[in-house]
């Protein structure tokens, strides 16, 4: 079996240089150009699925990851914060409480429903030493987070859809297994929801 981080210099698709850091990989041209390919196949994909594309900052402020929950369970594998303006601000962990803040941004009505939203964004974990290697454990990285924001009889048939949508995308670009998980989905609320989708 090849060694993924010596084909990526070899080819000429990605390199780490201690200056900048390790777990901060950086592409070279022909790796962005691969990069690009994929990132484009997952756009359209989320497309015809009816996933709307959003942007959002990289940086929250840590009031944000208490409220969602993620300081309190992840702010060790967390950078630390920065003081901003007499505000503590981190890189984000995760895209989700973003995309929260984003579907709150005005009043909806259940006649939008389903709303669903995706993005291609960076998240940054702050990874100790030993465990970093290569593309399959960095400190900075490219993450497919898809929120979709349904009623309950919705429920079980997207998470089927979903389920389905990723085992294609998992079949098309084996290699790329880490960019589309399910497993986010588990961080739902409410068990007598939850629970019907899942037997789906």
């Amino acid at each position: 079996m090849h060694d993924h981080r010596r084909l990526g210099r070899e080819l000429g698709l990605f390199d780490t240089d201690p200056l900048i850091g390790a777990g901060l990989p950086y592409w070279l041209p022909d790796g962005a150009i691969v990069r690009h390919a994929l990132e484009e196949y997952i756009r359209d994909a989320e497309r015809r699925a009816g996933y709307r594309h959003v942007y959002s900052p990289v940086l929250g402020k840590r009031e944000l990851y208490e409220i969602s929950g993620h300081w309190s369970h992840y702010s060790d594998d967390m950078f630390p914060p920065m003081d901003l303006g007499g505000e503590q601000v981190v890189l984000r962990p995760s895209l989700c409480p973003h995309h929260a803040l984003i579907y709150r941004s005005r009043a909806r009505s259940y006649r939008e429903l389903p709303l669903r939203i995706a993005e291609l964004g960076g998240m940054y974990r702050s990874e100790l030493s030993g465990v970093l290697g290569g593309l399959t454990r960095v400190r900075a990285a490219r993450l497919v987070p898809y929120q979709a924001v349904i009623g309950p009889k919705e429920a079980a048939g997207d998470l089927v859809a979903l389920r389905l949508r990723d085992g294609r995308r998992l079949d098309a670009l084996p290699a790329a297994e880490a960019l589309a998980r399910i497993g986010a989905l588990v961080g739902a609320h409410s068990t007598h929801l939850w629970d019907p989708a899942t037997l789906a």
